[in-house]
């Protein structure tokens, strides 16, 4: 997980609207309903089966709540191609026992980080 921040800022510390991590909001599809600023993009790259899994929901909540941030919506989603890796493991003696190359693909999500604007802002 990356978070990309846009150009720089006038306040030193965003404190997020929401209570608690929690409530952080992950969207499909930008707010509707208020009006809101965007602080920058968020990339999750999965290696597995590119399914994300309600442990990284909890983080990339985790880590909006941390920068300030009242949520993130999807911007992007995509297959990247990852070079071959090879996996090699050995003994306490240093012999080799086994060797895998794994060549595989990254599913990476795109989402841009918002904070509602305060009401004397809209």
């Amino acid at each position: 997980m990356e978070f990309i921040q846009e150009g720089t800022h006038k306040e030193t510390v965003l404190v997020s609207h929401k209570p608690g991590w929690e409530q952080i909001e992950i969207l499909k599809h930008p707010p509707k309903r208020r009006n809101y600023k965007t602080y920058g993009r968020l990339i999750v790259r999965n290696f597995g089966d590119g399914r994300i899994e309600k442990f990284y929901y909890e983080k990339i909540k985790k880590e909006l709540f941390d920068r300030g941030m009242d949520g993130m919506y999807l911007a992007n989603v995509g297959i990247v191609p990852v070079p071959p890796t090879i996996f090699q493991t050995g003994t306490s003696e240093g012999y080799t026992t086994s060797m895998a190359e794994i060549a595989k693909d990254a599913k990476v999500l795109e989402g841009v980080a918002f904070r509602y604007r305060e009401k004397e802002e809209e």
